[in-house]
């Protein structure tokens, strides 16, 4: 019997693709609808003058918070005196000559 080559007697390799992934399509979210919270501001009005409270609160915390960074604050209160355009605040119970707040 004739012999055959080896090529032939060997089983050939064939390359396969890879397969591919089969991915799941997941449904999109729907946009979700956020709240807005309301902007409350606090106004005072004395006589032609009107005072943001609010914003004069901000001011004096910043301003007391940038000079005493490491004391705890429990009580924080702000007195406007729109006859001097002035608010002055305490904290803690304590006030000082420096707790003012120019209101021009």
């Amino acid at each position: 019997m004739p012999r055959k080559p080896k090529s032939e007697t060997t089983p050939k390799k064939i390359a396969m693709a890879p397969e591919k992934k089969k991915i799941a399509m997941k449904p999109a979210k729907k946009a979700i609808e956020t709240k807005q919270e309301a902007v409350l501001t606090t106004l005072v009005q004395v006589g032609d003058k009107e005072f943001d409270i609010t914003g004069i609160a901000e001011k004096a915390y910043k301003a007391y918070k940038s000079v005493h960074r490491r004391k705890h604050v429990t009580d924080f209160r702000i007195y406007v005196k729109p006859e001097e355009n002035a608010a002055y605040y305490t904290v803690n119970g304590e006030g000082d000559a420096e707790f003012k707040i120019d209101l021009t």
